[in-house]
């Protein structure tokens, strides 16, 4: 991207320009976010800072595309139509630390979203995530412990491979292009494999594990 393109991308976006940019913007509206969090595409993200003290966000968060995180909704004004009484809506979101949300999902008022949890892409979080857990659907729910998609992703890495090379073929320039996550499961894949594990935002376990750890299986 060239002076130019840039200069008029952070006029059109504003503070939404990069992930830097967005996390300064939110922490200066008073959000709590933790080290290493991450809007990828902050442009599309929406963010409520209605009640900004009341958004928490831990070390490590990786936010998607399209996600939405709320902190009130306006349903209340209904229940006033019908029964006169104003009982609001807003309750706190405070998302853990390591959590991962997938590509629209939406995360509502009064959700608390564990440790170590995965959220798949598209669901609608109304209700609290444990730690150590996958989450999907609309509504979404537990599909499954993190220890157990961690066991599923090792065994079907293999099979996953394979079936990439069947598409792209073999050639050293499609295997460094497509199987670049898969560096460490594939010697011929030439990669950048330092960047692929600070990418992670756990460089240290990372290279604990691949370089020090005689237990590993």
């Amino acid at each position: 991207m060239n002076l130019i393109s840039k200069l008029i991308s952070r006029i059109l976006y504003g503070s939404r320009y990069t992930n830097g940019t967005f996390i300064e913007y939110l922490k200066r509206k008073g959000v709590q976010i933790g080290e290493n969090t991450v809007f990828y595409e902050p442009t599309t993200n929406i963010v409520d800072v209605q009640n900004p003290k009341l958004l928490i966000l831990g070390d490590n968060v990786r936010i998607t595309a399209g996600v939405k995180i709320l902190t009130h909704d306006y349903s209340w004004s209904v229940i006033t139509g019908v029964y006169g009484e104003c009982v609001g809506g807003v309750a706190p979101v405070k998302i853990g630390n390591n959590v991962f949300i997938g590509i629209d999902s939406i995360i509502t008022a009064g959700v608390t979203v564990g440790d170590n949890v995965i959220i798949g892409a598209g669901s609608v979080v109304t209700k609290n995530c444990d730690s150590n857990s996958v989450y999907a659907g609309v509504p979404a729910k537990k599909i499954m412990s993190l220890e157990d998609f961690y066991h599923k992703r090792k065994k079907v890495a293999a099979e996953r491979i394979q079936e990439i090379e069947n598409i792209v073929g073999t050639s050293q320039e499609a295997k460094n292009k497509y199987l670049r996550e898969y560096a460490f499961f594939d010697d011929d894949v030439i990669t950048d494999k330092e960047k692929l594990m600070r990418d992670t935002g756990y460089y240290d376990k990372a290279y604990e594990f691949y370089f020090h750890d005689d237990k590993r299986g």
